[in-house]
């Protein structure tokens, strides 16, 4: 009985101490006492005085997300987003709604109209996350079913806090919205995540001018860079094939980017997710981008271009089909249906044009044989019979083409030999017509070693030291060898220690104008 006595004293002091302590820290914090008194403005919510207006009440529906606050050295009390129970590699969000408008009427004012002040600032500060994505999506309620608008993202940083800016001006039924749904883009990982929240404010176009960062490449204006032509080629691989969490691909991505500067990059494979965080992350405000989905909400061969160096003169995508201008159509054979993506570009300063295509070509048939090569002609001649309209213009071709160049025999399979224009095809009039392209492989001074030339990361270890010989490419950057000077033309292998960023290796190329006549 002693016994039993003792142990329950000892669990009533234990429960006495963690009251004590939770007091003590929400002493420590400034806990958010409610007080009637306090002023906050519905249009800019600021986190400290919203705290004392009950704010807290109001970020209902978390999944994997908690709501809390914590006291902060430079803005008092602020919004503490806190991140649980997420694998490293899960695709699944943390994410937690506010509902704004009924905070509106907390504070007695009347609900935001979104219709007027389209544009959501937050300022935020992510802690024990490396460089992320946050979404912010407006909805009718907190329901998973609710009518809501588009999905916005915006890149966070760990440097400090930061003004995120979510533009709303394009989400025809925002004068709907009475919620705003935050994601967390896979950031968390069971590792203490926490994203804090200094201020949410709603502004027009006029206002969120005043809090927009320029993430931006600068041009040097040399010689060398204004009369050049930097192109990536990448296979990127859709989160179908690659269950790695798109933060962790992008950030290689990203970093490729950073040290290649494309002026102009042919991405395949990118779907609506992966393109959020293109535009959001990999691809800063120097670029702009195009490029239609082969089928609604699947992948796209889009483009990416220095807005800042190159005008954009046409673009478009057609269908590797028997009837290119129809959308969805293919080959009966192919596995997919295909696409190719073009534009026409004129450099600023120089005034040189050229034409940009960029493909993906089925997958569909024995890669080391010519007749299981047929399909991808077909496709390639597709792309011929397009390029005629632009006789007199430079092309430059960048895809993954799923072929080899040499068959199993030692000769040239038929789409590289029509790219090359040893091989013709007929337009709907029976006129011959053809290329005159070139491999930037086999003809730049800077190039790869001859025995490494594989372009799927399977023949390669994730340092890049151990190869299997032997192994050819099948992603390619074709050039026009009467505009194009190649200089370089190098491949990067974007693997971390667990993951990989795509199947393929990164093709970079640079090129020097030719003098015109």
């Amino acid at each position: 009985m002693k016994h039993e006595r003792l142990k329950c004293n000892t669990r009533l002091i234990v429960a006495c101490f963690l009251i004590i302590f939770a007091a003590a820290v929400l002493w420590a914090c400034g806990g958010p006492e409610y007080d009637p008194n306090v002023q906050v403005d519905a249009n800019a919510i600021d986190a400290d005085a919203a705290l004392s207006r009950k704010i807290l009440d109001h970020f209902t529906e978390g999944k994997l997300c908690s709501v809390g606050y914590r006291s902060d050295e430079s803005e008092g009390r602020v919004l503490r987003l806190s991140s649980s129970g997420v694998k490293r590699n899960s695709f699944e969000r943390p994410q937690i709604c506010f509902e704004f408008s009924e905070f509106c009427k907390e504070l007695g004012q009347d609900t935001v109209n979104m219709d007027e002040k389209p544009f959501v600032v937050m300022k935020v500060r992510a802690v024990n996350v490396h460089d992320r994505l946050v979404t912010v999506t407006g909805a009718n309620t907190t329901d998973e079913y609710a009518i809501q608008g588009s999905e916005h993202a915006a890149r966070i940083s760990v440097d400090g806090y930061k003004y995120l800016v979510f533009d709303f001006s394009e989400d025809h039924n925002r004068d709907m919205f009475k919620v705003l749904k935050i994601n967390f883009e896979q950031i968390a990982a069971n590792n203490g995540e926490e994203l804090l929240v200094s201020e949410i404010r709603f502004t027009d176009a006029s206002g969120a001018e005043a809090y927009k960062a320029t993430d931006v490449y600068e041009i040097s204006g040399s010689e060398d860079e204004r009369g050049s032509l930097r192109v990536l080629s990448f296979n990127i691989q859709t989160e179908a094939g690659n269950s790695a969490p798109f933060a962790l691909r992008a950030e290689l991505f990203r970093n490729l980017v950073d040290k290649c500067l494309p002026d102009i990059a042919g991405l395949q494979e990118v779907t609506p997710a992966w393109k959020k965080w293109l535009d959001a992350y990999v691809f800063n405000e120097s670029y702009a981008s195009f490029g239609a989905e082969r089928t609604q909400g699947g992948e796209a061969n889009t483009i990416y271009y220095r807005k800042d160096k190159f005008d954009l003169l046409d673009s478009g995508t057609f269908w590797l089909s028997p009837t290119p201008d129809v959308p969805g159509s293919g080959y009966p054979n192919s596995a997919y249906v295909r696409i190719c993506s073009w534009g026409v570009f004129r450099d600023k300063v120089t005034g040189r044009e050229f034409v940009h295509y960029n493909l993906h070509l089925d997958i569909n048939g024995d890669k080391t044989k010519a007749e299981g090569n047929e399909l991808r002609a077909d496709q390639i001649s597709v792309i011929v019979r397009h390029a005629q309209r632009f006789a007199g213009k430079a092309i430059i071709v960048t895809g993954d083409f799923n072929t080899l160049r040499t068959t199993g025999s030692g000769g040239t399979m038929a789409a590289i030999r029509l790219m090359e224009g040893t091989m013709t095809v007929t337009d709907s009039d029976g006129n011959e017509c053809s290329l005159a392209l070139k491999d930037t492989r086999l003809n730049a001074p800077v190039t790869v070693d001859s025995d490494k030339t594989a372009t799927l990361t399977k023949y390669h270890d994730k340092n890049y030291e151990k190869y299997e010989p032997g192994r050819e490419p099948i992603d390619y950057v074709f050039y026009e060898p009467k505009a194009f000077e190649p200089l370089t033309y190098e491949t990067f292998n974007l693997k971390g220690e667990t993951f990989e960023t795509s199947d393929h290796l990164a093709v970079f190329t640079t090129f020097r104008f030719m003098p015109q006549n």
